[in-house]
């Protein structure tokens, strides 16, 4: 009942300039401000703050929510796959100004709740005394500032990492990605390999049946599985996968993850920071032996993680370990939104706007979308551009109109790839679904063949909902607008024939144009459902008529534009 209130209060619409989303593989994506996480459970966690580049950045006690209840909020699930576990999956973190880092599922799940926070506060440790004995204030000083600097919240807390490279600040949106791998399965009753390859983002591939030319290590690891239970205590024996992962240099890139897998296509994924700045990588190992005996039965090598509090990423058998980078790409979005309500957004629609870096989109989608968008900037109003005005009104411009709303249009496009050029994601938002008939694409040029289409709800599918109507049950529905029946009277005769079911989009206005049309192929006693503003659940109706009455029936109606025409014999 708590998780259940907690989501009905997040998912509100009061805007905030400070959230994030949790998108991607889950049945349940969040969008939470800073006040929505000071409403929850939380921890406190300190955080000694030096970058690998030996850049302090304070030492301070935040205050947040673990990582792993979050994610368990939004209830993490894969996609249907032949690998259901989720030991495969990464997880994104971004910030509002384009950096990103990456955690594994399992450095999350399979460590303490504390390990791993989406802080909303912090509090500085400030030194009882200056250190002039040993150092000058030209450097004492300097680390007592970074102690008021202003931290950016949500901030990611990974508090065992050595190094505090993956601790983000501005977060604004973590995603739990699912590569959906593709591997080579060989199902066997016996799982083997006699020997695995290095392979991937390395400078030199790996090709090992032994480990003979790599220090030796040991450790204990306590064999406890969230399914299978406990399995004793085993003292293996081997080379450390980071080791291993120097000697085919793997460089340095927090945005890297490591893919174990066995023959039978079992994996588990690391991060980079799994193995090379958490504690726990000290201790992960290939191992070769077990109770100082060799590894022989279910394969020769097996990935051990002796810190992980769930033996579950373990790996008998191990034949491929593949570095794989996840870098962030810059990309240009067209995302619808939907129709209306702003409950008719697509998951995959949130997903998308959590990972822009910058939007384009009307006042009307940036305030009913605040809590997606945050305070990241956009870039301009197409419903305020020149261009978009003159083409509603084409017949009214003069040339000067025509060419100011032209150079307008240039160096509106020239804004989209100066931001893509300097490696942004930029999400241009579209009512409806952005590849029907939308309102306001035709100048973006060469952008539209560049762009990634994501699909939003469109009028056609709410208007259907509103009529509650097979309207397809004779065979077919033809979608237009009053151009294209203008343009192609045999369509419009065939489906009158065939009592096929028409529906129009913005063809209110033209109306009086289109009847002698319909009634050159249809009877006057022709079904016509006028459906306004399908989808604003405040406001939406059905205006049910027939070809004969349709223009006086729609002339008595306050709303000119936003409707769809539905002409049929199915409408009955």
């Amino acid at each position: 009942m708590i998780i259940a209130s907690f989501i009905a209060a997040v998912n509100g619409w009061a805007p905030s300039s400070q959230s994030v989303s949790i998108t991607g593989s889950v049945r349940q994506p969040l969008n939470l401000t800073v006040e929505d996480l000071q409403k929850m459970e939380s921890l406190t966690v300190r955080l000694n703050e030096v970058t690998r580049e030996n850049q302090y950045n304070g030492v301070f006690y935040y205050r947040g929510v673990s990582l792993k209840t979050l994610l368990e909020l939004a209830f993490v699930q894969k996609e249907e796959t032949q690998f259901t576990k989720v030991i495969d999956l990464a997880i994104i973190v971004r910030t509002k100004d384009g950096k990103q880092t990456v955690l594994s599922w399992g450095e999350v799940f399979f460590g303490n709740p504390e390990e791993v926070i989406l802080a909303f506060s912090g509090v500085p440790i400030i030194p009882h005394h200056d250190c002039n004995k040993c150092h000058g204030p030209e450097v004492y000083q300097e680390r007592l500032n970074v102690l008021s600097r202003k931290v950016g919240y949500p901030k990611l807390v990974i508090a065992n990492d050595f190094y505090t490279g993956r601790c983000l600040e501005d977060v604004t949106n973590i995603e739990v990605v699912d590569l959906h791998l593709k591997m080579d399965v060989k199902k066997t009753q016996n799982v083997f390999s006699p020997g695995f390859t290095v392979t991937g983002n390395v400078k030199q591939f790996l090709n090992l049946s032994d480990l003979a030319s790599y220090p030796s290590t040991e450790a204990m690891a306590k064999m406890i599985g969230d399914g299978a239970g406990y399995h004793g205590i085993v003292n293996y024996g081997g080379a450390l996968l980071p080791e291993l992962l120097k000697k085919a240099g793997c460089t340095n890139d927090l945005n890297q993850v490591i893919v174990v897998s066995a023959p039978d296509g079992y994996r588990s994924l690391l991060s980079w920071g799994d193995v090379f700045l958490s504690p726990r990588g000290k201790s992960i190992m290939i191992a070769d032996q077990a109770d100082n005996q060799p590894i022989t039965k279910g394969g020769q090598f097996k990935l051990i993680l002796p810190s992980d509090l769930s033996a579950d990423r373990t790996i008998k058998a191990v034949s491929k370990i593949e570095v794989m980078p996840l870098k962030p790409k810059s990309g240009f979005y067209i995302i619808g939104v939907g129709c209306s309500d702003t409950r008719l957004i697509t998951m995959e629609a949130v997903s998308a706007m959590g990972k822009a870096d910058v939007f384009v989109c009307p006042e009307d989608i940036q305030k009913r979308f605040a809590k997606y968008i945050g305070d990241k900037p956009v870039l301009f109003d197409p419903f305020k551009s020149k261009s978009h005005q003159v083409n509603k009104n084409v017949s009214h411009t003069d040339f000067k109109e025509q060419k100011d709303a032209t150079d307008e249009t240039k160096k509106e496009i020239q804004m989209i790839r100066d931001a893509l050029k300097a490696g942004k994601t930029v999400a241009f938002l579209e009512y409806g679904d952005p590849t029907l008939y939308p309102s306001w694409m035709h100048w973006l040029g060469d952008l539209v063949r560049e762009a990634h289409y994501i699909l939003g709800i469109s009028a056609f599918n709410a208007s259907n909902a509103m009529i509650g109507k097979h309207i397809g049950r004779k065979g077919s529905i033809i979608l237009t607008v009053p151009r294209g029946l203008l343009d192609n009277e045999p369509l419009l005769k065939a489906a009158a024939k065939n009592g096929d079911t028409v529906a129009i989009f913005v063809g209110l206005k033209e109306l009086k144009n289109l009847k002698p049309l319909f009634r050159k192929y249809f009877a006057d006693t022709t079904p016509v459902n006028l459906v306004y503003r399908a989808g604003y659940s405040d406001s939406e109706y059905i205006v049910k008529t027939t070809i004969s009455e349709v223009v006086e029936a729609a002339e008595k109606e306050q709303e000119k534009h936003l409707g769809m025409i539905y002409i049929g014999p199915c409408l009955n």
